[in-house]
C-alpha cells in the first residue's frame, strides 16, 4: 500500500491517474504497424523478440523523467518509488496474485537459479525435487547442481507432453519439496497441463513452480498467480532484455535472489531498473488488453486462432514440399507461433545458415542449447536420438507474422534443403513418431 506522501508526489507529476491508464497511453501513441521493420523474415521469437514500440516509448520516458534511485528519500526519488510499486500492482493484477509476492529480477534464468538455491538451503538434507524432463536448461541445470541424485524427472510422451498419470504416481509415492513443470515448451511449443498439475500438487500440499517464459505474451496470464512460484522474462514478449519477474509463495520471508541491499522487500539486493520494469509491464498490459492476442475474451481467442492458422498453413505447405519432414508435437496443443520439424537428410546447422542467406532467421532449437553442441534434453525426453536431433529446425513467429510469411519461410526452407542436399552427402533419418 502506498503512503499518502508518495501518492501526492505521484499526482503532482502525473495527475490523479492510475498506472494502468498511463501505461495504456503508450499504446495509443504508437502507430499501428508492428514493432519490427523487417529486412529479413524473423522466425526466432522463442529465442528473443524485438523491442516493442510501446516498451521502447515507456523505457525512454522513464529514463528521461524518472531516472532517480527508487530507494532514495528526496521527492523525485519518491515518485520513482511510487512508479515501481504501481508497476508491481499492475503486474500482480494481471497475474492474479498479491503484489508483495512479486520480485523484479534480471530474467527467468536468475529467478530459476534463485528458486533452486533457496530450496536447497532451506530444505532437509534428504529433500527431493521433481521437474519435467523437458525443462529449459536454466531449470534443469541449477536443480541438478544443488540436488544431484535427489532430482526426480517427470517423463513426457512422444508428443512432448508431461503425463498427468506420471505426476499422480510420483506424488503418491514421494513428497518432493517442489514440483516444476514449464507452462509451454520453448523448442516444440507444446503446451503443458500446468493447471491440472497445480491441482494435483494442491491436493497433496506440494509447492508448484512453472517457468512461464514462453507462455507469457502468447496466451492469457490471468491465473498464473495461483502457482506458488512463477518465472517470466520480458524479452520473450517484446520487453527489454535483462529484466523479468518472479512470483514467490506468500509469507516467504527468508528468500533472497541475491544479497546486498533491502530492495524488493529484502528479496533481491540491487537498485531496480525502473525504466525496464515499466517497459515490461507496459507491453504486457498492451498484449492483455481487450481484443489483443493474449486477452481472455473471445476476440483474443479469435486472434490466436488466426495466428495459429498461419503456422498451420506453413506446416501443411512444408509437408507437401518435403514429404519426409516430421513435425514435432503435431498432435498436442501447441503455442500458436511455433513449428518444430525434423528435416530429413540435412543437418540443421547448415540449413539454418543457408536460410539466413535467403533472408529467413530461424534456429535449431533452444538458443541456450544449440550453441553447446549437445543434444537437446527436450528431444532426448521425446525419444529422439542425437542423430535425429541434428535435423531439428524451429520456426517461431510473432504477433505480426502473416500467413504469407509462413508460406514464404517454408518454401525457402524447402529450397534451402534441396540446395544443401546437392552439395553434401545424405544423412539417414530414422523413424520418429510425433
Amino acid at each position: 500500500m502506498l503512503n499518502a506522501s508518495l501518492t501526492i508526489a505521484l499526482e503532482l507529476h502525473y495527475g490523479p491517474r492510475s498506472l494502468s491508464e498511463r501505461l495504456f497511453k503508450y499504446s495509443l501513441a504508437v502507430p499501428p504497424q508492428g514493432p519490427l521493420k523487417r529486412t529479413v523474415l524473423y522466425f526466432d521469437y522463442n529465442a528473443t523478440s524485438p523491442l516493442h514500440p510501446i516498451a521502447r516509448q515507456a523505457w525512454l520516458e522513464i529514463s528521461d523523467k524518472h531516472w532517480q534511485n527508487p530507494s532514495s528519500l528526496f521527492p523525485e526519488a519518491a515518485v520513482a518509488r511510487v512508479l515501481l510499486e504501481d508497476n508491481r500492482d499492475v503486474l500482480a493484477d494481471l497475474l492474479g496474485c498479491e503484489p508483495q509476492r512479486i520480485v523484479f529480477t534480471s530474467g527467468a534464468t536468475e529467478a530459476n537459479n534463485a528458486i533452486a538455491a533457496f530450496l536447497f538451503q532451506t530444505s532437509h538434507r534428504d529433500a527431493t525435487v521433481a521437474i519435467s524432463a523437458i525443462e529449459h536448461p536454466c531449470v534443469l541445470d541449477p536443480f541438478h547442481h544443488f540436488f544431484g541424485n535427489r532430482v526426480r524427472e517427470l517423463p513426457v510422451n512422444v508428443s512432448g507432453t508431461v503425463c498427468l498419470e506420471s505426476v499422480d504416481s510420483l506424488l503418491a509415492t514421494s513428497n518432493p519439496v517442489l514440483l516444476s513443470v514449464m507452462a509451454a515448451n520453448n523448442e516444440t511449443g507444446v503446451i503443458q497441463p500446468w493447471e491440472n498439475i497445480l491441482d494435483l500438487c494442491r491436493q497433496r500440499g506440494i509447492s508448484f513452480h512453472t517457468d512461464a517464459a514462453q507462455w507469457i505474451g502468447k496466451l492469457p496470464i490471468q491465473g498464473l498467480g495461483a502457482c506458488d512460484w512463477v518465472t517470466g522474462s520480458a524479452h520473450k514478449f517484446g520487453g527489454p532484455k535483462g529484466v523479468g519477474f518472479l512470483v514467490i509463495p506468500e509469507n516467504t520471508r527468508s528468500f533472497h535472489s541475491q544479497r546486498g541491499g533491502p530492495q524488493e522487500n529484502r528479496s533481491r539486493g540491487g537498485t531496480e531498473d525502473l525504466a525496464s520494469i515499466t517497459a515490461m509491464v507496459a507491453v504486457l498490459v498492451h498484449l492483455q488488453n481487450q481484443g489483443a492476442p493474449c486477452a481472455q475474451d473471445e476476440t483474443g481467442a479469435r486472434h490466436r486462432r488466426s495466428l495459429a492458422f498461419g503456422r498451420d498453413a506453413g506446416e501443411a505447405r512444408l509437408c507437401e514440399l518435403l514429404p519426409g519432414v516430421i513435425p514435432l508435437g503435431q498432435h498436442s496443443e501447441r503455442l500458436w507461433n511455433t513449428l518444430a520439424v525434423l528435416v530429413p537428410q540435412v543437418e540443421n546447422i547448415r540449413l539454418v545458415a543457408q536460410l539466413g542467406r535467403e533472408g529467413i532467421a530461424c534456429s535449431t532449437g533452444s538458443a541456450c542449447s544449440s550453441s553447446s553442441g549437445t543434444p537437446s534434453a527436450v528431444l532426448t525426453a521425446m525419444g529422439i536420438d542425437s542423430s535425429q536431433a541434428r535435423h531439428l529446425i524451429r520456426l517461431s513467429g510473432g504477433w505480426e507474422t502473416a500467413p504469407s510469411e509462413w508460406i514464404e519461410a517454408v518454401e525457402k526452407l524447402s529450397i534451402a534443403a534441396t540446395q544443401c542436399l546437392a552439395v553434401a552427402p545424405r544423412v539417414a533419418l530414422g523413424p520418429q513418431g510425433s
